[in-house]
């Protein structure tokens, strides 16, 4: 029955009376759906040809597949505001830590970055973690994310125990309405709420074409959108005309010992303290542990010995130092890192190596053939 709610018109199922089934609307496609109800549903012949004559009506007709002022993009987001989300689902899973279920969403475009709260002490007891979830994902999942775009994870409330026995739309588009999204650790983190719906959406929605290629076929490939192909960085680097790929990219689809440029922000360093590189045995002891972050992931990675050297323009003294690490940091010059502070670090771009070992499963990466430019 179609019923109208909030101004919207709804499909009503009654679960003892009511079947349906969602049909591609594109011409030419098979008559299969590919959504149904869970009880048996025949289509007769006068169907069959209803649903012909409503795909060649669509060949002329452009829908604007639901959208309205309450429809956002990931780029778009803002804390406490509820929104609705076209996005694919990459994948679910339940966080026994936490108790929840968490989808793994996608839409091609960037979260907004954010500030970084916190003391820079406590790096040390308490690091700033690489990801949402309680347990990182195996590298088989992780592979069959896009290596560009955000994948937001996206936690139920206790309302949805039983959710991952009734999900079917993993690997597919669908339409989250009336969601919800926090940070978590200078991380975006979306939130289902009883009142959120999900739909699902035909992989040929006008929507969906619409965001993959806005990202693919876009001006800025692996680079995150907020930053402009002509932007002045922080950092100089050896090679100049050298694509940048994502750390998504180099996490999951890169093997062996491999080099590559990327765009980040240095969201945490350790130790942070100027005075722990100023050993008398020389800067070839120096070893610096940085937490960087793109849109699509978060990874550690280390500045060690003639790097570290080359990367801050020789053995600064204390103070210099001190500076330098606060610009990278985003820190206000006055600013104390053992006091509560939020601090907005700058995108640099900078060449990673990465090294592995153990049959690929140790891997480490290196900040090397990189400057800091502070003048």
């Amino acid at each position: 029955m179609i019923k109208k709610h909030q101004a919207e018109l709804s499909a009503v199922f009654y679960k003892d009376s009511s079947s349906f089934a969602l049909f591609d609307g594109n011409s030419g496609s098979n008559l299969l759906p590919y959504q149904s109800s869970p009880q048996r549903f025949e289509i007769t012949e006068a169907e069959e040809r209803r649903i012909n004559v409503l795909r060649q009506w669509c060949v002329g007709f452009e829908f604007s597949s639901g959208s309205n002022d309450y429809l956002l993009s990931l780029k778009d987001i803002s804390e406490h505001r509820y929104f609705d989300l076209v996005c694919k689902v990459f994948h679910v899973s339940y966080d026994d830590s936490k108790g929840l279920w968490m989808l793994f969403v996608w839409d091609g475009t960037d979260v907004p970055p954010l500030s970084i709260p916190g003391k820079l002490e406590d790096e040390e007891h308490n690091p700033l973690p690489l990801h949402i979830e309680s347990s990182p994902l195996d590298l088989e999942t992780l592979r069959n994310f896009f290596p560009v775009g955000t994948v937001l994870r996206v936690s139920t409330d206790r309302s949805y125990e039983n959710f991952g026995r009734y999900f079917t739309a993993t690997g597919k588009w669908v339409r989250i309405r009336n969601m919800s999204c926090q940070v978590s650790s200078g991380m975006w983190h979306g939130l289902l709420q009883s009142s959120s719906k999900i739909r699902l959406f035909s992989d040929n929605d006008n929507v969906v074409w619409d965001y993959m290629r806005e990202r693919i076929s876009g001006r800025h490939g692996h680079m995150p959108i907020w930053t402009d192909p002509s932007s002045q960085f922080l950092t100089e680097v050896d090679w100049v005309n050298v694509a940048s790929v994502t750390l998504m990219k180099i996490a999951t689809q890169l093997q062996g010992n491999v080099r590559c440029c990327c765009i980040v922000r240095v969201v945490s360093i350790h130790p942070f303290q100027a005075e722990h590189y100023s050993s008398p045995n020389g800067s070839s002891e120096y070893t610096m542990k940085l937490t960087l972050e793109d849109p699509t992931a978060r990874i550690h990675a280390l500045l060690c010995g003639k790097e570290w050297v080359k990367f801050f323009g020789g053995s600064p003294p204390p103070d210099v130092l001190t500076k330098k690490i606060k610009m990278l940091l985003g820190m206000p010059e006055h600013e104390d890192g053992n006091d509560d502070m939020v601090r907005n670090p700058p995108w640099i771009k900078c060449f990673l190596h990465l090294k592995e070992s153990d049959g690929g499963r140790n891997r480490v990466y290196y900040i090397r053939w990189t400057k800091l430019v502070t003048d």
